[in-house]
């Protein structure tokens, strides 16, 4: 028995207005056994729940069943269901566009990353073509400020400082 039958079987009882007691004296049994159905501690056998539905006038489904609940209409049970749905929906589109862009960021940090590896390795040759060798440290870090704004590149970014005592040693430790 779990909580959601247990509650129901609260409401209905309450809303044809039984004690614990009078139930109890009405379907043969404890009132002991009435409260551990209403906890969910026990299940009341087959017996007793088609006893229940027919004192409370209910089908056995509406009773026992999660989208059921104590006298509501057709209507009301369906409006019910498909709002119940829409949300479902909404949750499984919402859980897809999460998925969707932790996906997105790891293409991207792969990217940057990749990046980040052609520029180490690009910049110290297209920088002494250009005989920008005395300005290398600035050149760096002008990629560097130029790649972490425009694309956030600034985890991967900071191994282009890494390139510079490099580039002196290879270029000066002939």
């Amino acid at each position: 028995m779990n909580i959601e039958i247990a509650d129901r079987l609260v409401a209905l009882r309450r809303e044809h207005g039984y004690s614990q007691e009078e139930l109890a004296a009405r379907l043969g049994v404890s009132r002991q056994a009435v409260s551990k159905w209403e906890r969910a501690e026990s299940s009341p056998d087959t017996d007793n729940l088609i006893a229940l539905a027919r004192l409370y006038g209910v089908s056995l489904d509406e009773m026992l069943l999660q989208g059921a609940r104590p006298g509501e209409s057709e209507e009301a049970r369906e409006e019910r269901e498909i709002f119940e749905a829409a949300e479902a929906w909404e949750d499984a589109e919402e859980r897809l566009e999460k998925k969707r862009k932790k996906k997105r960021k790891a293409r991207k940090e792969k990217l940057l990353w990749l990046l980040t590896l052609v520029l180490m390795v690009g910049l110290p040759t297209v920088t002494h073509l250009m005989g920008l060798d005395a300005v290398y440290p600035v050149v760096i870090t002008v990629i560097y400020l130029i790649t972490g704004f425009l694309l956030d590149n600034w985890h991967p970014g900071w191994m282009l400082y890494l390139t510079i005592p490099l580039y002196y040693a290879l270029l000066f430790g002939e």
